[in-house]
């Protein structure tokens, strides 16, 4: 009996230290990793912006920019053999090959067939992954307090006259309260950048959890992308997203004191859109809200309509963000009567605030629209994007939205390469900043970030 006993410890050893050993050797592979793909007859590769994620052997993909990879199967071994079984939209992808280590770099020229939703055989893709970063840092938002989840009605409204109609099939979002009991001092919405990656916006609610307000995380993108109809999760979606969480609020607690709204880029243009007087005309509840802070700020060059000098817009950038560059905030401020929209720079790029990114680097294959791009609008609230180099635009009131504009954007304004990542100190700045304007009742101009 000793001796079986024996044998088992032993084979239990030699296991465990077999099964550290892999575990060592394979977090070699640890790390963030971006991705392109150039597929049989396809004019040009193509990056959702999303980035995948090594860790021990496990990969996963954080869903980011427009990424909607869903990872079915994965295997790592040791020698950076690689296999994946994944699928991204109505798409199935079978993708095979090796991760090689050159000194600090890692890259994987990969292999991949692609099949149709139904299992057809499409045709074969290169894909190359490249490490550029280190994992990314984990944050716990769990805590101690109640969190309260409702489901609210809203609408797939895509564009902006869609939305000056209320016209778009009824969809149900889930919506996240905590603080319930702060109500009477109003409600802080923090909706979603367009992906529904969420960790951004849940960081953003830790940071105004002590506020004094209650708070809300609105779950809008998750539905979308779970759909056909998830290509186009738009700001005026964002928009009509925020208008059905205060009527639900309102009507299943009590009416909020005031509404402030935190969102990021496509999410920041939303925010825009809460100081139209047309929307605030046609939407009662929106004459709650008070402020809307504009992260990493999306702005028109240009805007015809009326702007409702009550709300006080906030429009946050980072100096270095070639993104969604601050300059276009104040060259909109400027072109008009706009005094209730500040500025706030700090020092760092694109997202200079979230954790959730590594630090502040040039990512070559990061997507951008608004340096290559101009958004306006009329005073009918139709838009029209310009190519800057004056070439060509689309106006959205004679030639129409959807299919059509989405390929033209595509083709004429999306481009890769910006400086994005993370600041501690102009992060902290930043939540600072918020805390003595919403609690201390610090005036605008003199905020730390404060620009003119």
């Amino acid at each position: 009996m000793k001796k079986l006993l024996g044998t088992v410890t032993l084979f239990l050893f030699i296991f465990s230290n077999s099964f550290a050993e892999e575990k060592n050797t394979i977090s070699k592979f640890n790390g963030t990793y971006t991705y392109s793909h150039f597929c049989t007859n396809e004019p040009e590769p193509k990056y959702d912006g999303s980035r995948f994620i090594i860790e021990d052997g496990i990969i996963s993909n954080d869903k980011g920019g427009g990424g909607r990879w869903d990872i079915k199967k994965y295997k790592l071994n040791k020698k950076g053999n690689l296999s994946i079984q994944a699928q991204r939209k109505d798409r199935k992808y079978k993708i095979k090959g090796k991760l090689e280590i050159e000194g600090q770099k890692i890259e994987g020229k990969l292999l991949a067939k692609r099949y149709s939703k139904n299992g057809d055989y499409e045709k074969n893709c290169d894909i190359v992954f490249t490490k550029v970063g280190d994992l990314p840092e984990k944050i716990s938002f769990d805590d101690d307090r109640k969190v309260t989840e409702i489901k609210v009605t809203s609408k797939n409204v895509y564009h902006e006259i869609s939305l000056l109609k209320d016209e778009g099939k009824k969809q149900k979002i889930r919506v996240e309260l905590r603080n319930l009991d702060n109500l009477s001092n109003g409600l802080i919405i923090v909706l979603p950048s367009s992906t529904p990656n969420m960790d951004d916006e849940k960081f953003y609610e830790k940071q105004v959890s002590e506020f004094g307000f209650t708070t809300a995380i609105v779950f809008g993108a998750e539905p979308r992308y779970q759909k056909k109809f998830t290509g186009s999760y738009t700001s005026s979606m964002i928009m009509y997203d925020a208008i059905a969480t205060i009527n639900a609020v309102s009507k299943k607690f009590s009416e909020p004191k005031e509404v402030i709204l935190i969102a990021s880029s496509t999410g920041a243009l939303a925010i825009f859109k809460a100081g139209w007087q047309d929307y605030i005309d046609k939407y009662p509840s929106m004459k709650l809200i008070s402020k809307g802070f504009m992260i990493n700020a999306a702005c028109p060059d240009r805007f015809e309509g009326k702007l409702n000098k009550d709300v006080q817009l906030f429009a946050v950038n980072g100096t270095w963000d070639n993104s969604t560059p601050g300059s276009i905030c104040k060259d909109l401020k400027d072109t008009g009567s706009f005094e209730n929209i500040n500025l706030l720079a700090y020092s760092g790029g694109h997202h200079f605030e979230s954790p959730m990114y590594p630090p502040t680097k040039f990512v070559s294959n990061s997507l951008t629209l608004l340096p290559n791009c101009s958004i306006n609008y009329k005073h009918n609230l139709y838009q029209i994007i310009k190519k800057r180099d004056g070439t060509d635009e689309w106006d959205s009131e004679t030639k129409g939205y959807e299919k059509d504009q989405r390929e033209w954007l595509g083709k004429n304004c999306i481009k890769s390469g910006a400086t994005q990542g993370y600041e501690e100190y102009a992060s902290n700045m930043f939540w600072e900043d918020m805390r003595s304007y919403l609690v201390d009742k610090v005036a605008i101009q003199n905020l730390k970030g404060y620009s003119k």
